[in-house]
């Protein structure tokens, strides 16, 4: 098997990096193989080919990493959801929550596994099954799932706008109070003075007419002013 890969790469015509000989490549090529002890602790890694999931299964089956163990088939869950294995990935994440592991990555993970399988249904009946969501049955936890994603968005980034603290929300309103007390106080003196000026322009002009019709009335009306 490993003179066919040889030979095969010869003649395509491969170029290797230079430190790297056609053997390392050949073994490479092969999958890393599981013993048998470790495939049937962890039943999920049966039938699996990838090299990465492999590869995070036999560092699980190592009694050095005993300590990491369930990180690693976090790990190994995760993987399985990125291979497009939702149901995989959601039957580890479940049975990693029977022996009471918790944290921020499995319940990522699972999160995602449901969304994939959610997903493939979704798929399934509008593709295979030229449906839609029913109204009584299968639309209702769906329109609440994507209410609840709604209001679990990410938090915009605030790294270049100021933190707003007690501090300054109240010198905010301090400033807001004697911007509009300086307006109060400015305006208040012009309705004042147009409210003064009008009556004693009246005066004035009734003050000065006075006289004159005094001085008429005293010698129009006076009939023996002439005999004296």
């Amino acid at each position: 098997m490993k003179k066919g890969i040889l030979i095969a790469l010869l003649f395509t015509g491969i170029n290797l990096p230079s430190g790297i000989n056609l053997a390392y490549a050949a073994d490479n090529v092969n999958s890393i193989k599981l013993k048998s002890k470790c495939v049937k602790q962890n039943p999920l890694a049966a039938g699996q080919t990838d090299p990465e999931l492999l590869s995070i299964y036999q560092q699980v089956c190592d009694k050095n990493n005993a300590a990491r163990k369930n990180d690693l088939l976090v790990q190994a869950a995760l993987r399985m959801y990125e291979l497009n294995q939702p149901v995989n990935a959601l039957a580890l994440a479940q049975q990693l929550k029977q022996q009471n592991v918790r944290g921020a990555g499995l319940t990522d993970v699972t999160f995602l596994a449901g969304i994939g399988i959610a997903k493939q249904a979704l798929q399934d009946m509008r593709t295979n099954e030229m449906r839609f969501l029913s109204n009584d049955l299968t639309y209702p936890p769906a329109k609440e799932l994507s209410d609840t994603i709604r209001m679990a968005m990410p938090v915009p980034e605030t790294i270049n706008t100021k933190a707003i603290t007690d501090e300054t929300i109240k010198t905010r309103e301090a400033r807001s109070v004697v911007k509009s007390t300086k307006r109060t106080t400015t305006a208040k003196p012009s309705r004042n003075n147009n409210i003064r000026t009008a009556p004693v322009k009246a005066r004035q002009s009734t003050a000065t007419k006075q006289p004159n019709s005094a001085s008429i009335s005293k010698t129009g009306t006076n009939p023996f002013e002439s005999l004296k």
